[in-house]
């Protein structure tokens, strides 16, 4: 599975899915809107970006005065501080860094309670983590399961992005289950936001399907830009990411 996922995501680097962006760049005004939604300070830091792909996240964790470390299981060309590993097995010592960064590659660990594990033992006291992850606990996740059991894809790949194009793996993640692994891993403060723009991959994934006609799609995706952030205050788990800080 491991060799699987390393050898789909380096040839397909296109279907690694962010709110945050992609091979192209990370869109910084977001991340830093999430990150005071959050309450989070990155500033004066020790981070590691678990997942870190070609890095991009380095350049902003920089800039605000911290240290900066990237693990990826592909090696990247970018001129960055990187070690090649894999998040259940992190190459480096006990508790030596502040900041666990983990942007959308969570949801393609196979096993997730490890992972966490691992995030735990190389955080400092009083440490925390910054998580990105797809949300299933709305109407994508009904679809998910349902595609998946009756074989349209294979398990773990069904995901509404890129016209519902299959993954090499993507966990059915939901907040019970994240939960769930970081309080196994000894974490206990939670604190998750929404994306307002992704309310209607969440509740209406056919918007993303080949099928979906040009110009409906654009007129559901307004509309969604316009309601999303109000419903997300209400109902987190509507949208289609959600974000969380984790704390010890």
């Amino acid at each position: 599975m491991k060799r699987n996922v390393r050898d789909y995501y380096r040839d397909n680097p296109l279907m690694v899915s962010s709110p945050f962006g992609g091979v192209d760049g990370i869109d910084r005004d977001l991340l830093l809107q999430v990150f005071a939604g959050l309450d989070l300070d990155i500033s004066g830091r020790n981070v590691l970006d678990v997942g870190c792909g070609r890095g991009y996240l380095g350049d902003l964790v920089r800039e605000q005065g911290s240290d900066y470390t990237g693990v990826d299981f592909v090696q990247s060309r970018g001129g960055f501080r990187m070690a090649l590993g894999d998040a259940p097995s992190l190459p480096f010592a006990d508790a030596v860094f502040d900041l666990v960064c983990c942007i959308d590659a969570f949801e393609h660990f196979p096993d997730e309670a490890a992972a966490a594990g691992e995030f735990r033992r190389v955080l400092r006291p009083a440490g925390r983590v910054f998580l990105s992850v797809p949300n299933y606990a709305n109407v994508a996740g009904v679809v998910k399961k349902a595609c998946e059991t009756v074989g349209w894809y294979r398990r773990d790949t069904w995901a509404p992005f890129r016209n519902w194009q299959p993954q090499e793996y993507e966990r059915a993640l939901t907040g019970r289950s994240v939960r769930r692994a970081f309080q196994n891993a000894g974490f206990s403060r939670f604190r998750r936001v929404g994306h307002g723009p992704e309310v209607g991959l969440g509740l209406l994934p056919w918007m993303a399907h080949k099928r979906m006609p040009e110009a409906i799609r654009l007129r559901l995706e307004r509309f969604f830009v316009a309601v999303g952030p109000a419903i997300v205050r209400l109902w987190p788990g509507a949208s289609l990411h959600a974000f969380w800080r984790i704390d010890l």
